[in-house]
């Protein structure tokens, strides 16, 4: 046999292969589709950027994250480490203890669950990240606001 019949055959087999798995194979290229268009336009989507702004931004929003769980733990580690995320202006004013008392007292008891509503970028740079929370039979709304570092300005 010679190179080109060899090739030739090769190139049979693989199209006859390929045409039996046709199926699996579409259905792949598909799914390698919906990812990339999901990388693509996921960003963006968002209101940021695809070249990683999109990165920032949910690193800039995970104290907002901090600062619901330590409402819903109530436990004193968890408000020490929302503690650590308050802007240094606010950690200036209000010592630790007291923040992490507040914390304790003024959460709602029996938190059944908490939820992300959305987040919105300023236009100076900062966020107000949006939650609802389920205690007690009864939903409640917290905006935390996130100076341009990512450090919590003030919750309500």
């Amino acid at each position: 046999m010679t190179a080109p019949t060899v090739a030739r055959r090769v190139v049979a087999r693989l199209g006859v292969g390929l045409w039996r798995q046709r199926g699996g194979l579409l259905i792949g290229l598909a799914v390698i589709a919906g990812i990339t268009g999901y990388m693509a336009l996921g960003g963006t989507a968002q209101g940021t950027s695809a070249s990683g702004a999109a990165t920032s931004a949910a690193v800039s929003t995970a104290c907002a994250d901090t600062a619901m769980t330590a409402i819903a733990n109530k436990s004193s580690g968890a408000a020490q480490q929302a503690y650590q995320c308050m802007d240094p202006t606010f950690q200036q004013q209000v010592p630790e203890a007291t923040f992490v008392q507040q914390i304790q007292t003024q959460a709602p008891a029996d938190v059944s669950n908490i939820a992300r509503v959305g987040d919105y970028r300023t236009e100076s740079g900062g966020s107000m990240v949006y939650y609802a929370v389920n205690a007690n039979g009864q939903s409640v709304g917290y905006i935390v606001y996130l100076g341009q570092d990512g450090k919590i300005l003030k919750i309500e």
